[in-house]
């Protein structure tokens, strides 16, 4: 493996995470609530509520975030012509692992997004 192609797929990482961190930012500097920025958790537990999964009524809002990451990946795909499946091994592994992650971050509150996002509303308690 060459240098090039080992440090050309962490760039585009770094520079993914960077480009979301900031939007996440201006996200709650534009309205989204301190704590949420473009926490997807969070987005889910609004669309519940939204479907009246839960009686909740602070939480219960179809966020726009979540319809605009749908059609933003289908346009992606769309213009890419990329409409394969790429999964990984161990799907239904990955699957219960990401409902514990889910649930975890929303009945304990322990999201470190959700800290990193108080932080850059304002919120320098978090």
């Amino acid at each position: 493996m060459t240098r090039e192609e080992f440090f050309v797929p962490k760039a585009k990482v770094i520079f993914a995470g960077a480009l979301f961190g900031v939007l996440g930012a201006l996200a709650v500097n534009w309205g989204n609530p301190p704590n949420m920025g473009i926490c997807a958790g969070c987005f889910l537990r609004d669309i519940a509520g939204a479907l009246n999964l839960h009686e909740n009524h602070a939480a219960q809002y179809i966020r726009p975030e979540i319809i605009g990451f749908v059609l933003g990946a289908f346009g992606a795909a769309l213009a890419f012509r990329e409409w394969r499946s790429r999964g990984g091994s161990s799907p239904v592994i990955r699957f219960f692992l990401a409902a514990f992650v889910m649930i975890g971050v929303l009945v304990f509150l322990g999201c470190p997004l959700r800290v990193v996002f108080r932080i850059a509303g304002g919120d320098l308690g978090a």
